[in-house]
């Protein structure tokens, strides 16, 4: 039997022309680039870890079209950790800032009733 892949992703087995051609068509799925993820990242929470998600989500693409679904797993999962990554650090930075404002608010409040 031979093979041949075709840069569409679908992969076409056929028998030797003396068995009849028989040609097997098979679907491969490319593995998910998370690009929704980093997209969102981008809007709503962190633009630095966002955009790199991004291109790593465009590359993962990329690679799954040229075949290397490997490739295209590894950075799509680094697109996603590079996503969660940016989710996380932007919660801990709005923490970090409620705690510096509200202390300072309490410390203002407390000057104010002990002078005034």
């Amino acid at each position: 039997m031979q093979q041949q892949q075709q840069s569409n992703n679908t992969v076409v087995v056929t028998a030797p022309p003396a068995a009849g051609g028989t040609v097997i068509i098979q679907q491969r799925l490319a593995p998910s680039n998370y690009l929704a993820l980093a997209i969102f990242v981008t809007l709503c929470c962190n633009l630095l870890f966002g955009v790199i998600a991004i291109i790593l989500s465009v590359l993962s693409s990329s690679d799954a079209d040229d075949g290397d679904y490997e490739g295209a797993r590894t950075k799509g999962k680094i697109s996603m950790g590079i996503s969660l990554a940016g989710i996380i650090s932007t919660i801990i930075i709005v923490i970090i800032v409620v705690v510096v404002v509200v202390t300072a608010a309490k410390k203002a409040v407390d000057t104010i009733n002990k002078y005034g």
